[in-house]
């Protein structure tokens, strides 16, 4: 069990879905633009206990609409590109992918809140975190916010121990050939973030 909520972004294979499921991670997401409907399937009979979450990237309402159909997501995450008034007839949760570097933040959290069941705060850089804790800390007490910065190793504790944010965002890597795959990266933050 985690310390808190995790969302892996950009699942395209079944080691990282399997993987990250075993760990406990809440949301798995799926690149819909990218997965074929018989890849995404296959990898969703392996799996239970998790949310799929299709993610759009630039996409239309009526794109987000017409995979929703085929794919049949729990959850969608879309970015501020996409009108949210435009798709909310789709019944499901939303996530609003943000980002801290370009995206008018307090703007896009009070118009689009009554939309979404979360927002994903990402960055254009490494350091898109720095100096930023303040914010985000004012922000994540008043809307439910995924951190999915890059939070350095030492400050993960503190992150979902004392700040208000609701989960951490990851994002999945690629496969080393079929069914192998190094989880160096997410297995050092979600070991870390493993209950004792």
């Amino acid at each position: 069990m985690l310390k808190t909520q995790v969302k892996v972004s950009s699942i395209a294979n079944l080691s990282d879905a399997r993987y990250c499921a075993g760990m406990g991670v809440e949301w798995l997401g799926f690149p819909l633009q990218e997965i074929t409907v018989e890849k995404f399937t296959e990898i969703r009979n392996w799996l239970a206990g998790v949310q799929i979450v299709g993610e759009f990237t630039k996409a239309t309402a009526d794109q987000v609409r017409e995979a929703v159909a085929i794919y049949q997501p729990d959850v969608i995450e879309v970015d501020s590109s996409v009108s949210l008034v435009a798709i909310q007839s789709i019944d499901v949760s939303k996530i609003l992918r943000v980002n801290i570097d370009t995206d008018n933040l307090p703007a896009i959290f009070a118009a689009s809140a009554p939309y979404v069941s979360h927002f994903l705060l990402v960055g254009d850089s490494a350091d898109s975190l720095i100096g930023m804790e303040a914010s985000i800390e004012i922000w994540a007490a008043q809307y439910p916010i995924i951190l999915g910065l890059d939070i350095p190793e030492d400050d993960l504790d503190e992150w979902v121990e004392q700040s208000s944010i609701q989960g951490i965002g990851l994002v999945a890597g690629e496969e080393d050939r079929p069914g192998f795959r190094d989880f160096t990266d997410l297995m050092t933050i979600l070991e870390k973030l493993e209950t004792e």
